[in-house]
């Protein structure tokens, strides 16, 4: 099958822009657990900007499980208890206030990406 692409792929930036840093609206498109580099346990989420003019935006939030203050937020956000086991569905489809700052990229200091700072619930 043959796709027509109707735009020239020199006007195509291979980098994603953040957006500003600020507090968003988003929901949890998608969370699941995973490995990070280091063989730790690690939560990944996908959160999607609902509202203003970053709407439909993506932001990535990787959360190593050993790192309890933000657990305890992604714990609190779902209404998950102390001593429960989560299930990575619990997240998804959860709505809360994201504080967002953006840094620059470690590898490669000529970019910037976007870091989500604290979770709050609406």
């Amino acid at each position: 099958m043959l796709i027509d692409l109707d735009y020239n792929l020199e006007d195509v930036s291979s980098s994603i822009e953040p957006v500003p840093a600020q507090t968003y609206v988003c929901r949890v498109d998608k969370a699941e657990l995973t490995e990070s580099s280091t063989k730790k346990p690690m939560l990944k989420f996908e959160w999607k900007i609902i509202d203003g003019e970053y709407a439909g935006r993506t932001l990535f939030d990787n959360v190593v499980t050993s790192v309890s203050w933000k657990v305890k937020q992604y714990a609190e956000l779902a209404g998950i208890e102390s001593g429960k086991k989560l299930n990575t569905e619990d997240f998804v489809g959860i709505e809360a206030v994201l504080t967002v700052s953006v840094k620059q990229r470690e590898d490669d200091p000529e970019k910037q990406s976007n870091r989500i700072e604290k979770i709050e619930a609406m």
